[in-house]
């Protein structure tokens, strides 16, 4: 009876130390940031494709989105990716991003992603003879 006692003693507490290494980054950071955001900044409606090739060239996720001038989308990270990058804390995995601007203009860009790291995708920013621009924001 007590080696069960203290069994479930030392298993709750490893539990609880689990648990709230997990949990802390989030409490004192934040939640995670999305997967990527995209922004247009032309005057004009723009189709942007985007397609995120893993660590092993497999493709992990391709949308389309349709941009309205001035418009911001931004895309949560899906759960399988948040476990993926959480254990253990500060975990990076490499992922390249493909933009493809009205079935014309290509940019790629390979990121190390982690929960509070996502993509930051412009489109015509500042330069008109290369429209997609590709960074990263961290917090």
């Amino acid at each position: 009876m007590k080696k069960s006692y203290v069994l479930l003693v030392v298993v709750s507490i490893v539990t609880l130390i689990a648990i709230c290494l997990i949990a802390m980054p989030y409490i004192f950071i934040g939640p995670p940031l999305p997967l990527f955001s995209i922004h247009n900044n032309d005057i004009n409606e723009h189709e942007a494709v985007i397609e995120i090739f893993d660590s092993n060239n497999e493709s992990v996720f391709k949308q389309t989105y349709e941009m309205a001038p001035e418009a911001m989308i931004s895309q949560s990270k899906p759960l399988w990716m948040l476990l993926q990058l959480s254990i253990p804390p500060e975990n990076e995995e490499n992922y390249t991003f493909k933009v493809t601007l009205d079935n014309n203009v290509t940019n790629t860009h390979q990121i190390g992603l982690q929960v509070w790291v996502m993509a930051d995708i412009m489109l015509y920013e500042d330069d008109t003879e290369n429209p997609i621009s590709i960074g990263v924001s961290v917090v």
